[in-house]
């Protein structure tokens, strides 16, 4: 049911939030059948009859399906919806967390706000997204038009402009369908930390046979500002790796799940390199599997790394120079992400952030050849 399917945990307040059509739900984490609340957040009658003059279900579509619950501040959740096609946001008033009062939805000046680019417009889309409370900023994986043809990874609110990744152009993203967005330290300077994604694309050209869908895991430096000219408000960090988990077979040929469904990141003695579980299936066959990794999400991108070449403008691996953005091994002990050259990222020109023709694949398109050995299985069903 896609009525359900946006849920967030509140340890503190021993809480569970569940965002559903019109209305969110809290129920208690010991026992859900004890000081149940909920508060409605329909979409309005005009918007509802707006989607209806489209062409959208009245009773499946014209509603407002809570897509993002996010924490915000101490009192106050972010939440989002589809808002019968018109995505909007609010914030969510939950008191503090001593207290146990009635929910109550406010907005400033208490009505809602644009939620495009935060919530997808179609509830059957899938979303992601996560609220950074310090920086105040959403990142978020999600459709951004009434379509559902525009794709893009949003950073929104927060002190700095709004930044994406480009629009219209499969390099980036092929029609991505979102499952997670995770912020991961990489050392002690908050400056390089980095957003990953998770997520499920169609195959691009070349990379598989026939029409196919691959599992992602996507990278952000948290403090890119996007470049100039061509780049201005886009990101110029954005790199994407093939996720895979599969199971040898008895005829020495693997099986591969490549539709990741779900995956749950784990804190380690390490926070920067917690254990992500995974759970997938595959269109073949009615199964399923739950894959871990180990491997640390630096290792993710350090190549090798794929362009285009030869006659039939396949994919192989590149053997050239690797951009300085490409997180592919430097003379610094960490990536500098808000770096280049001394200058800033943003100031770099756009031939060396998109070198010429259309071969090369570089930042937001690169992608490792994966190793089958760096996962491993932990459960078939």
């Amino acid at each position: 049911d896609s009525s359900y399917d946006t849920f967030l945990m509140d340890e503190e307040r021993g809480r569970l939030l569940v965002g559903a059509e019109d209305h969110i739900f809290s129920f208690d984490l010991v026992n859900i059948n004890r000081d149940h609340r909920q508060i409605a957040w329909p979409a309005t009658p005009s918007k509802r009859d707006e989607c209806k003059w489209a062409g959208k279900d009245l009773g499946k579509e014209c509603s407002n399906f809570i897509r993002v619950l996010q924490p915000y501040n101490q009192t106050h959740l972010y939440i989002c919806g589809t808002g019968a096609f018109h995505p909007i946001c609010a914030y969510l008033e939950m008191g503090k967390r001593a207290e146990t009062g009635p929910l109550r939805v406010d907005g400033p000046p208490g009505r809602s706000m644009n939620g495009r680019g935060k919530s997808p417009y179609d509830p059957k889309m899938l979303s992601a997204s996560l609220l950074l409370g310090e920086y105040g900023e959403l990142y978020s994986g999600t459709s951004a038009d009434f379509m559902g043809r525009d794709f893009a990874i949003f950073r929104t609110l927060g002190d700095q402009h709004p930044i994406r990744t480009e629009q219209h152009d499969s390099r980036w993203l092929n029609d991505p369908r979102f499952i997670g967005v995770n912020l991961i330290p990489e050392s002690d300077n908050p400056e390089d930390d980095k957003i990953f994604l998770f997520f499920k694309e169609n195959a691009m050209d070349g990379e598989h046979t026939g029409k196919a869908t691959i599992a992602r895991i996507g990278q952000l430096c948290k403090n890119d500002m996007g470049g100039h000219r061509s780049l201005v408000n886009k990101w110029t960090t954005f790199l994407k790796a093939r996720l895979m988990c599969s199971v040898p077979g008895l005829n020495g040929i693997d099986t591969h799940f490549d539709e990741l469904q779900d995956v749950f990141l784990m804190s380690s003695k390490d926070p920067k390199n917690p254990v992500i579980y995974g759970v997938f299936t595959t269109s073949r066959y009615d199964q399923q599997c739950a894959c871990i990794t180990w491997q640390t999400f630096e290792e993710f991108f350090l190549g090798p790394y794929a362009h285009r070449d030869g006659p039939t403008y396949q994919w192989v691996p590149f053997q050239g120079r690797v951009p300085y953005l490409v997180p592919a091994p430097v003379p610094v002990k960490h990536l500098e992400c808000y770096r280049l050259g001394g200058r800033p990222i943003m100031s770099a020109p756009d031939t060396f952030l998109q070198p010429r023709g259309r071969s090369m694949i570089v930042f937001s398109l690169t992608f490792r050849f994966p190793q089958h050995s760096r996962y491993f299985l932990a459960a078939l069903y």
